[in-house]
């Protein structure tokens, strides 16, 4: 096999969970001379298949539990399949667990010649690589202390350092790019992009669609253990968030659904559609969002210079982007006891993940109806600062009914 060469050839892998826990001795000894202990299986990786040439850097996407971890730790060797038959040649470096390894008393030093003689380097080899080590963990003055003694971000500092001087054929990264500040995060990224231009293996595994899409070309959807597609990372990407934006659910208060308003203005139907009228919560990078809905008056009334308003917000309620036909130049709209509408966005640039459509009917000093962070949507495109502006906006009424 040529070196970097990646093999899964139809993969399961089942863990085994107790039901019973022996809290004494007496019961750990009664358990082995006869009582049966229930356990259950749980199928972390079920029949994956997949092959990642030399040289590629593919990522592994997918919901909590959906095997991205357990993947990597097959490749890394800390497991063995099941069944099937995991193949791999050359070198491999493991980012899953940074500084997993590395005893508090000894020094940093001391720690490096240790995992470099598990890694299967001698003490002179791990020596000269020793100053390199030091000077991107910015840790030279700290070599010579015992590691109990740093910081977390010295810890994985020293961990990421560690990991990354070996030159490996391929590389395993599980979640670790958070490491340090932004400067530190920066370096890692350049050394990471410096494995790819090599030529080097990487299997990233990451929940941050613009960190795969820098670092990626291709991505691999787990979803319950099963490879559910394979392909060009955005294609992937698109059908996985696609997918997951009706599952969106919001945990923080700043960001739970509300609804609330004196209701002499009411939203009686919303439905939110593409610019050809078909109903959709996904929206690609040009593509035209339309929220269509119905007002209507309690007993009615006839109410003048109502505000249709709108706002879009992040997964933890942060606002990122807000407006109303006031505020854009628009007429206000009269109210006689009913009307359509629209707020019709066409985003220029966008950043790619789930969000909250808010919508509003204000005016007169009234607030008649909220509904805050109540429509989940989900946009597909390439990241961009700032993450999300107006290209053509349009908030108005149609005939009065």
């Amino acid at each position: 096999m040529k070196k970097g060469l990646i093999q899964f050839s139809d993969v399961s892998l089942d863990y085994r969970l107790y039901r019973d826990r022996a809290v004494s001795i007496m019961e750990t000894i009664s358990n082995v001379f006869g009582r049966k202990t229930s356990c259950d299986w749980f199928r972390a990786l079920d029949h994956a298949t997949f092959q990642i040439s030399p040289g590629e850097a593919v990522a592994l996407v997918g919901s909590n539990g959906a095997g991205k971890s357990t993947t990597l730790k097959l490749l890394a060797g800390i497991y063995s399949p099941t069944s099937g038959k995991v193949e791999t040649s050359g070198k491999i470096a493991s980012l899953l667990d940074l500084g997993v390894g590395f005893h508090p008393e000894l020094t940093g030093a001391e720690n490096v010649y240790l995992n470099g003689a598990l890694l299967g380097y001698d003490q002179k080899k791990m020596f000269a690589l020793l100053p390199e080590i030091a000077e991107f963990a910015m840790l030279q003055r700290f070599m010579d202390t015992p590691v109990k003694y740093y910081s977390s971000g010295m810890f994985m500092r020293l961990g990421f350092a560690l990991a990354t001087s070996v030159n490996p054929d391929i590389l395993l990264i599980d979640e670790v790019l958070a490491v340090g500040d932004a400067a530190f995060q920066a370096k890692c990224y350049d050394r990471i992009f410096g494995f790819r231009e090599a030529g080097k293996t990487i299997v990233f595994v990451s929940h941050d669609p613009e960190a795969v899409r820098r670092l990626c070309t291709r991505a691999i959807w787990l979803d319950a253990g099963r490879v559910r597609l394979d392909g060009p990372v955005d294609d992937v990407l698109g059908a996985y968030l696609e997918n997951n934006a009706g599952k969106l659910h919001i945990t923080a208060q700043s960001a739970s659904p509300r609804e609330w308003g004196n209701r002499e203005v009411f939203f009686s139907k919303v439905t939110l559609t593409d610019g050809n009228g078909m109903p959709k919560r996904t929206f690609r990078q040009g593509n035209t969002l339309k929220a269509n809905v119905l007002i209507e008056t309690r007993n009615g009334l006839n109410i003048k210079n109502v505000i249709l308003g709108f706002s879009i917000h992040r997964p933890d309620g942060e606002t990122v982007l807000a407006s109303n036909n006031l505020e854009n130049g628009q007429p206000l709209l009269t109210i006689n006891k009913s009307r359509e509408a629209f707020i019709s966005i066409s985003p220029e640039i966008l950043e790619p993940g789930n969000y909250l459509l808010s919508i509003s009917l204000t005016g007169n000093d009234t607030d008649y109806h909220w509904q805050d962070n109540f429509y989940p949507i989900t946009f597909l495109g390439t990241k961009v600062i700032p993450p999300l502006k107006i290209n053509n906006m349009e908030i108005t009424g149609l005939a009065d009914s």
